[in-house]
């Protein structure tokens, strides 16, 4: 529901030109979830932005050959169903790529195509699960899962990624690929540099220390919770004298970050002794003049007011056609000399007759689909 829109609407806000392909009974679930106005949910329409719609019933003979005009000139063709659903319709890697060999086709799934686990449903909170994301987020209620759909998104960005690659080599011999992704991969992939150190030496011999991640814990102030990483010996002096701490300066066994290492607990116990006396906005001041890495909690409704958000213009507005003032991030690599920012998310079918007269089709011919029921509602 997430890992491919989000991947081609990360394409997307880098120029691409996307068609979204959905049914013609209620098109992509994700349109009815959370919050939403005017029948167009806000999480849609942050994976959705810039892209057209077309309705097509993929079952009928006349609906398969839509999907065939829109491949012609097409540079890349993703799906996410579960292994198998494509193929049975006709629309597998090997029938496109026989037609179409210099075209891009991936396959996204949530476990990949084969496997005692290929052919079962998957939604992040599994994916977390088993790749070793919720088993990382440790507390003293046990395992837990991290509070959004890191799974998906590291899925759809990997995915963006890859087909990017894909793409480079297509340019350099001609032939297209077939990529394959699933969340499963894409994650395992993702947190195993550090979350799964003490999985990577397998020799006998080899020293094993807690991952510095699993300590990561926030420091509670007078009225509010920092984030602080005094990693350096410069930076954990830096903050005993801001704080006006020299007693942990003076600390041997935190002096160096060999014995901060070694001494987990009672590191970040003299941590939150030393702000709990203060407010949040006077050691963030403190520490920050003192060029120690800092930063408060923010409230999600208070980060398009950060001062930092506000000055790059990381967010912005657009006014959408049924749901209103819209705020999203803007397209997350700069690009100098123009901008690619995609416009608002489809509704269900939008652009199905502008895309049927682009594919050939003419108004009778169009009136005739819709009649049969093989293409959804007239824009």
């Amino acid at each position: 529901m997430i890992a491919v829109p989000a991947a081609t609407y990360q394409l997307a806000t880098q120029g691409a030109e996307v068609v979204k392909v959905e049914d013609v009974t209620q098109g992509d679930e994700l349109r009815y979830y959370g919050s939403h106005k005017g029948g167009m949910s806000a999480w849609f329409i942050n994976a959705n932005g810039g892209k057209r719609s077309i309705a097509v019933n993929l079952r009928a003979e006349q609906g398969k050959e839509i999907l065939w005009r829109l491949l012609a000139d097409a540079d890349v063709m993703i799906q996410g169903f579960r292994p198998g659903a494509l193929e049975r319709l006709g629309f597998g890697s090997d029938a496109v790529r026989a037609r179409h060999p210099n075209l891009v086709y991936c396959s996204s799934s949530g476990f990949g195509p084969e496997g005692p686990y290929a052919d079962l449903p998957v939604y992040d909170p599994v994916i977390q699960a088993l790749s070793g994301w919720a088993g990382a987020q440790t507390t003293d209620d046990g395992p837990s899962l991290i509070h959004a759909m890191v799974a998906d998104k590291i899925a759809a960005l990997t995915t963006a990624q890859a087909l990017c690659a894909a793409l480079v080599q297509r340019a350099a011999t001609g032939t297209g690929l077939h990529v394959e992704m699933s969340m499963l991969e894409a994650n395992i992939g993702f947190v195993w540099s550090d979350t799964m150190m003490h999985a990577s030496l397998l020799d006998d011999d080899a020293t094993h220390r807690p991952n510095l991640a699993q300590t990561y814990r926030l420091l509670r102030c007078r009225d509010g919770s920092i984030a602080v990483t005094a990693g350096t010996d410069t930076q954990w002096a830096a903050f005993g004298n801001a704080l006006d701490r020299p007693d942990l300066v003076a600390d041997a066994n935190l002096a160096t970050a060999a014995g901060r290492a070694s001494n987990v607990e009672a590191w970040y116990e003299a941590m939150d002794s030393a702000v709990a006396p203060f407010s949040m906005d006077e050691v963030v001041r403190r520490l920050r003049g003192a060029d120690v890495p800092v930063a408060p909690v923010l409230d999600p409704a208070q980060v398009a007011d950060d001062p930092q958000v506000a000055s790059q213009n990381l967010l912005r507005e657009i006014d959408h056609p049924v749901a209103g003032r819209v705020r999203q991030p803007r397209p997350t690599a700069a690009w100098f000399g123009g901008d690619v920012s995609p416009g608002p998310a489809p509704l269900h079918g939008e652009h199905t007759d502008e895309l049927l007269t682009q594919l050939g089709y003419d108004d009778a011919a169009v009136s005739e689909l819709r009649n049969a029921g093989t293409v959804g509602r007239k824009a």
